[in-house]
């Protein structure tokens, strides 16, 4: 069993995408499914009234929080290796600091984009991600 922190580039598609709403399902069914906060903050800023948006805080609610938070250095050295390798902006601080809590809590990040790749790219093997296209 392993832990997977979803990036919100699967939530938004899973709807839309069979292959991306498979491996979800296929996750949630045998691995655990972290949050942390600044993957909350991103998928709670995409409501668009305020009903949506206790209904989008709920659904996070029902997940496992993580356990560890990375500290300052550890987003800023994942930001430091993406300017060190040429991708200066190939990530937004966000996905640097949803990097450092994935990488402080043994978890692998569930993505639909390009970013968390570049980040892999940087950071090297500590770093593990799933690309799903939709």
């Amino acid at each position: 069993m392993s832990t997977y922190l979803v990036d919100n580039s699967i939530w938004q598609k899973a709807g839309r995408s069979a292959r991306i709403s498979r491996r979800l399902r296929e996750i949630s069914t045998f691995h655990v499914v972290m949050t942390c906060p600044p993957q909350v903050l991103e998928y709670c800023h995409s409501a668009r009234s305020e009903f949506e948006y206790f209904v989008l805080r709920g659904e996070m609610g029902r997940l496992f929080p993580a356990g560890i938070h990375p500290s300052e250095a550890d987003s800023l050295d994942i930001q430091e290796a993406l300017w060190s390798t040429g991708r200066v902006r190939a990530a937004a601080a966000f996905d640097c600091l949803i990097a450092a809590y994935a990488i402080r809590n043994d978890a692998i990040v569930l993505n639909s984009d390009r970013d968390f790749g570049h980040i892999a790219d940087a950071v090297g093997p500590e770093f593990r991600q799933e690309y799903v296209p939709e």
